[in-house]
């Protein structure tokens, strides 16, 4: 019993001192996970620094991608637009040469406007000697090239052509518009005209401009020398159109109003082409250039085979008839100077000139019954909606030539009506119309077109 009480004791402490063992390897076991875990804590924070660093690069990564994307796509719309630049600036470059290499215009009888041609543009002096720099209107965005033209011949006007809106003054203007629609096929009037000075102050013999005065699509711009200055500004025009005269104040009142104004003073040349040669002038604004050159040439041709046909038939001047050409109004004779567009269509109709040793056509009463034995032809510078229609009321407005051979066998003649507004498109027929009065046998098959037989 004692030895069993001896033993069990034993086996107690022997339990007891496993139990402290196991308990010691235990602490020491949990020191050392513990210990791991501390050490895999830092290791997980170590990488958990590595991350976010990690993630500061991605960021800076993703951000200078970013950054690279929006420099790529700027530089690549930079480089589209350096590219629309240069297909631009060739377009450009095409379209100077394509105008560059038009056909041009020459003057040749015309002495007061000039055209010159640089490149694209077109240097025009009108009769008022201001210096207009047209420029085509598909360059107008090419601000640098206007800059150097205009640089370079500093010019009273710039007007971008074609022009799109425009004011007349004159019939003249409106009967060398309508020929250049005719002959180059192109409309003028009905889309570019915005209305006429003195539109409504006379008669129209021309039934298309009567009928667009009357339903409005043609404006009345009030009379000639006192128009509607406000109403003309207020249409936008990009360019007037207007002649002037001796102590005419419509140039500089549409100047001052800032309206691009030009000259247009046709009526005096002193030849039939070099009147007819205006319509070169009113074509540059058209850019019809090309056209109207080949259209005067056409007109100069016909006019000196004209010419030639007379001289043929007579080759002396001795056998040339004599031709007076006036009117009276008011008691004052009104002939034709000598430096005339009246004595250059008589000469080359093959005619003498009556007065053509009296300057600025001012003959007396008695210069002209001196002569009237001589007088083969006499033109009555009048309308016959105006002036006389028939010798009988002839006589009675100048009854000094009574005796005049040209009377006596009945051969006077007065203007048509629409001599004014259309004799100028239409020298050729002029022309015609004389050498069929000087010479009634050589045009059998014309019939006067400008000219009135009095009976």
């Amino acid at each position: 019993m004692a030895n069993f009480t001896r033993i069990l004791g034993i086996g107690v402490i022997a339990a007891i001192a496993l139990s402290l063992a196991s308990m010691f390897y235990m602490i020491s076991a949990v020191n050392e996970t513990r210990s791991d875990i501390g050490k895999l804590s830092a290791n997980i924070n170590n990488i958990s620094d590595s991350m976010a660093k990690l993630s500061k690069i991605v960021e800076g990564s993703i951000v200078a991608m970013g950054d690279l994307n929006q420099t790529i796509r700027q530089t690549i719309r930079s480089i589209e637009k350096d590219i629309a630049s240069i297909n631009n600036s060739l377009a450009s470059l095409d379209e100077i040469l394509r105008i560059s290499a038009e056909p041009k215009i020459t003057v040749k009888y015309a002495k007061l406007f000039q055209v010159t041609y640089d490149g694209p543009v077109k240097v025009v002096g009108d009769a008022e000697g201001q210096v207009i720099l047209l420029v085509p209107r598909s360059l107008s965005h090419q601000r640098d090239l206007v800059n150097y033209y205009s640089g370079k011949y500093s010019p009273q006007l710039v007007i971008y052509t074609p022009v799109e809106r425009v004011v007349l003054m004159s019939a003249t203007q409106v009967s060398m518009l309508l020929r250049l629609e005719q002959e180059c096929r192109v409309d003028i009037i009905n889309t570019s005209v915005l209305g006429i000075m003195w539109g409504k102050m006379y008669k129209w013999y021309i039934p298309r401009i009567a009928d667009m005065l009357e339903k409005g699509d043609l404006r009345d711009f009030g009379w000639a020398d006192s128009p509607n200055i406000e109403a003309i500004a207020a249409s936008k025009p990009d360019l007037v159109v207007i002649y002037t005269y001796a102590g005419s104040p419509v140039f500089r009142s549409l100047k001052d109003a800032g309206l691009p104004v030009v000259v247009d003073n046709e009526w005096m040349e002193e030849t039939v082409l070099g009147r007819f040669e205006w319509i070169k002038f009113l074509a540059l604004f058209f850019n019809l250039d090309g056209c109207a050159e080949s259209m005067f040439n056409r007109v100069e041709s016909l006019i000196s085979s004209l010419k030639l046909s007379v001289a043929n038939q007579a080759p002396l001047e001795s056998q040339r008839p004599v031709v007076a050409w006036f009117s009276v109004f008011r008691g004052t004779i009104y002939a034709a100077g000598p430096a005339s567009y009246v004595v250059d269509a008589i000469t080359i109709a093959g005619g003498r000139y009556a007065f053509s040793d009296i300057p600025f056509g001012r003959p007396s009463q008695e210069v002209i019954v001196a002569r009237s034995g001589f007088i083969d032809v006499l033109v009555y510078s009048s309308s016959i909606d105006y002036g006389p229609k028939n010798i009988d009321e002839l006589l009675k407005a100048a009854p000094f030539i009574s005796d005049a051979k040209a009377v006596k066998e009945k051969r006077v003649y007065a203007f048509a009506p629409d001599y004014w507004q259309l004799g100028t498109a239409y020298p050729e027929d002029i022309i015609k119309d004389l050498i069929k009065i000087l010479y009634p046998d050589l045009l059998r098959d014309w019939n006067l077109r400008y000219f009135v037989k009095l009976s």
